[in-house]
Formats: structure tokens, C-alpha cells, sequence
């Protein structure tokens, strides 16, 4: 009977969901950095419950248990800035709705507009009563359409046998729907699909059903062609591979692998993993990750190494070649041919499992060609933890770490590398010169809400913050955007 009635609620839920809109009350102050806050949700889901292990089955009555984090709003690839109008997604709390929600800001007219889909959170393995943190949503928007694009609860859903029917959650617009009017903004620019939930079980133009299946980590962006690029993971963590597919403004493209899984059987001698990212940056296609391998007698407990490449393609298909310019073959099974420091050198213990990096890295590249790393080492045996800043002037032939103090994410505009993130619960900006490591903090936001969770874009020389608030009870949180000016 409680699943009769979950479900009475979850259909009429699907038969009433709406457009909520909203004029966003847009606060301006005239301080520094700082441009404008605006309140996106006071209702973004959030696991108020129990961390339990993946064997974990029971449904807690009085809170929502998770596997990993507690918190999916906001996270992943969940904000866009295109034109004058910023894109955000999250999921709408508490535990007994959990429908997916992209919200669209009009920075002329201060006009927030939310649309609500029928999809709701589907959970550990599918069960919906645990929270899954890897299943965020993925928005992206094509510069050659107009059209936006969703991804959506994904973590190798081909494994699931109640996801056979559900194991790509894919939701995309007509043309010209990123760019459509306030009060034009609503479900119906979105196509819908034959079973009536406006989820497509393939990307229109790939066949590849059984990579589809076991997607993991999607996100989206753009080339400087317009084309827009989903990225994903495809496989496990210690062997997995990255990949990639390209639409068009029609159809898409791909799949195009990175590296190959099973890499033990082509050369390399343990198979391995990768923790990183696709971008496309100082004009051209990049990929930069840190390494997880199989070898389970080193001191690494998990990601070890700097691994880069490059290619002059601008559909990122060929002339992939590493850092110091020689050619490289994809799919990679070496890493080796790919790597450029080892931040786990700064670590004194050499005893088995005890270099962790898990957390920190980033990569950037100035449109001068600067190439900029950040990672974090933490030494278990001695309890440090090591901050590294990588870096390589355009023009230059090797690259040089050094310590450096302020973690956080890696963005550029104009001839400055910035890192941005939060600092005790607010924004705090520091930068340096391309090519440099003299990070010095030119802004801290000093008033408001506290944040304990952000993820952003920067876009045109701005900055775009989405925010949790750090206080709440419940399942239910607040999510902000807030936005600042990086001045040259």
C-alpha cells in the first residue's frame, strides 16, 4: 500500500507538473567584485538522513539516506551562462517529490522562469528512498540552434534491470527554445518522447546502445566552431575510459574514445581509470585528469599522477599529441605518454596507501596558451595536506610546480588565471598573471548568506556563482546565484 500510494502521488505529480515562474528580486550593490544575488529555490533536495554503504536496502521514515554526499543541488555540470540568460538546474526536495527542475534567469528583464519535469530521482540502483550524488543534471546549450540539452540521473543505469527501459535519461528543445521569450518558457519547448516523460532512450545520430547504457558523469561544452560536446565516463573506476560525441545543430556524433578500457591488454601494465575533464580552452580541444590505476602495492590509495593532451582538431577527432607536442594515438592505452608531474613526489611517506588525491585538481589554459594545474596531495602517514599550482608559460618547453596556498578552481578571462571558491561559507577570488604563480586574493565577499557548496561558470569576464546555503532543516535547502565582475 505505500508503494500504491508513492506512486498515486508520483502519476498525478507527472499529470499537474508546471512552469513556475517567478520575477527574480534581483539585488545590486555597487561593492567591488560583487554584481547581483538572486534567490533560484528555497526547495532543492537534500539527503537529510543517514550515509549509508551501497548494501544498504531499508527506507528510513524520518530522513533521507544517501551513499556518497548529501547534497545533488547544486552539482555537476548544473549552470550555463548563454546570450543574456543563465541556465541552472536541481532537483526539487524533499524525499517524496524529487523531480528535475532547470530554471532559466533573464539578466535583462530579471525574470526567472523553472520548468518542472515529469523525472524524479530514481536513486541508489533504483532505489529511490537512498540519495545518489553522482546523478546530477547536465545542461547545455548549442550555439547553432538555440536548443538546450539535459542529462540527467546517470550512473551506469544499463546495470540496473529496472532501468532497462529507462538507462539514458536525454531531454532536448526544438530550436530557438534557450532564447524563447519569459513567458514562452515552459515544458512544451521540449520534445516529448513516445512513452509521454520526455526521455530518450538514444542521442539522435548514435547507435551505440550498449556504451549508452553504462554512462556516467555527464556534462556538456562548447568548441569554438559552435558545436556543442557531451562528455561522459564509461566504465569503472581503476578501468574506465572517457569519451565524447559532438552535435551539430542537426544530429550528433560519436562516440570518440579517449582511452581504452582493458588498457593491460594494449600495452600499458596495469588498467586504469581517470579522474578529470574534456574542455575546450586557449583554442583547442584539451584533456587533462589524474590517474587511477590497478596496481594495488604502491602508496597511492587512489588517483595518482598529471596526465595532459591536446589536440589542434577543433571537432577534437585527430592530431591529438601530448604535452611537448609529439603525437599520440587514440584510443590511449599508455598514460605514461601523457604525463607531466606527480604532485605524490611531495608527499614523504613511501608506505603502501598513503598518498591520497581524491580532491583539488583542476586545469585552465589563457587564450595566450599558459597552461595552468592545481592539485591536492594528503600525506596519511604525516598528516599534510600538500596544495600543488603546475604550470607552464606559453612558449616554454617544461613545466614547474610549486606549493602554493589558496585551493580551489581553475578559470581565466582576459590575461589572468583565477581561483574562485568559498572561503569560511563566502566568495573569495584570487588571481594571478598567465604563466605565473603569484595568486593573491583581490576579492571576499563579506556579506549575506554563508554557502557550504557552489558550482561555476564564468562568462565574459563575469563570474557565476550557484550556492547552497549552508543552514537548513529538513530535505529541503536554498539555493542562491550570485554573480561578480573579474576586473583586469
Amino acid at each position: 500500500m505505500k508503494y500504491l500510494k508513492f506512486f498515486s502521488r508520483w502519476f498525478v505529480g507527472v499529470l499537474l507538473f508546471v512552469t513556475y515562474g517567478a520575477l527574480a528580486q534581483v539585488a545590486t550593490i555597487s561593492q567591488n567584485y560583487f554584481v547581483s544575488q538572486i534567490k533560484v529555490t528555497d526547495s532543492a533536495m537534500f539527503f537529510d538522513g543517514n550515509k549509508v554503504t551501497g548494501k544498504h536496502t531499508e527506507n528510513n521514515p524520518n530522513g533521507f539516506d544517501y551513499i556518497f554526499g548529501d547534497a545533488l543541488s547544486p552539482h555537476g555540470d548544473c549552470i550555463k551562462v548563454y546570450k543574456n540568460f543563465v541556465f541552472m538546474t536541481w532537483y526539487h526536495g524533499g524525499k517524496d517529490d524529487r523531480r528535475v527542475m532547470l530554471s532559466r534567469l533573464n539578466t535583462k528583464t530579471g525574470m526567472l522562469k523553472t520548468i518542472a519535469f515529469p523525472h524524479r530521482h530514481t536513486g541508489f540502483k533504483g532505489k529511490w528512498w537512498l540519495g545518489e550524488s553522482h546523478n546530477t543534471i547536465a545542461v547545455g546549450i548549442s550555439p547553432k540552434n538555440d536548443s538546450i540539452h539535459l542529462l540527467y540521473d546517470m550512473h551506469r543505469n544499463g546495470r540496473v534491470n529496472a532501468f532497462a527501459d529507462d538507462y539514458l535519461r536525454y531531454s532536448y528543445t526544438l530550436d530557438g527554445a534557450a532564447t524563447v521569450p519569459d513567458e514562452q518558457f515552459n515544458l512544451s519547448l521540449f520534445v516529448n518522447s513516445k512513452a509521454g516523460h520526455y526521455k530518450h532512450l538514444a542521442f539522435p545520430g548514435i547507435n551505440d546502445i550498449e556504451t549508452t547504457k553504462l554512462l556516467t558523469y555527464p556534462a556538456f561544452f562548447t568548441g569554438d566552431n559552435g558545436d556543442l560536446f557531451m562528455k561522459m565516463r564509461f566504465g569503472f573506476s581503476a578501468n574506465g575510459k572517457m569519451l565524447f560525441a559532438r552535435f551539430d545543430g542537426k544530429q550528433w556524433h560519436g562516440y570518440t574514445d579517449f582511452n581504452r578500457v582493458l588498457a593491460s591488454e594494449h600495452g600499458s601494465k596495469y588498467n586504469w581509470g581517470l579522474y578529470g575533464d574534456f574542455k575546450y580552452v586557449g583554442g583547442k580541444f584539451r584533456v587533462a585528469f589524474q590517474r587511477r590505476s590497478k596496481n594495488k602495492t604502491d602508496k597511492y590509495l587512489y588517483q595518482n599522477g598529471i596526465y595532459y593532451a591536446y589536440s589542434d582538431d577543433p571537432i577534437g577527432v585527430s592530431n591529438w599529441q601530448n604535452a611537448y607536442g609529439e603525437p599520440i594515438a587514440l584510443p590511449l592505452a599508455k598514460s605514461e605518454l601523457i604525463k607531466i608531474a606527480e604532485p605524490g613526489d611531495w608527499a614523504k611517506t613511501t608506505k603502501k596507501d598513503q598518498v591520497s588525491i581524491v580532491h583539488g585538481f583542476d586545469f585552465t589554459v589563457t587564450d595566450d596558451g599558459d597552461e595552468h594545474f592545481v592539485s591536492q596531495v594528503k600525506d596519511l602517514e604525516f598528516d599534510q595536506v600538500i596544495n600543488l599550482h603546475t604550470f607552464r608559460k606559453s612558449g616554454s618547453k617544461e613545466f614547474t610546480t610549486v606549493k602554493y596556498e589558496t585551493g580551489s578552481q581553475l578559470y581565466t578571462a582576459g590575461n589572468y588565471v583565477y581561483l574562485i571558491g568559498l572561503n569560511n561559507g563566502r566568495v573569495n577570488i584570487a588571481r594571478t598573471k598567465g604563466g605565473e604563480s603569484n595568486f593573491k586574493v583581490v576579492y571576499q565577499h563579506k556579506q549575506g548568506p554563508q554557502f557550504d557548496k557552489g558550482v561555476l561558470y564564468v562568462a565574459d569576464g563575469k563570474v557565476y556563482y550557484y550556492l547552497k546555503k549552508a543552514d537548513g532543516e529538513g530535505d529541503k535547502r536554498t539555493l542562491y546565484l550570485q554573480v561578480f565582475n573579474l576586473k583586469s
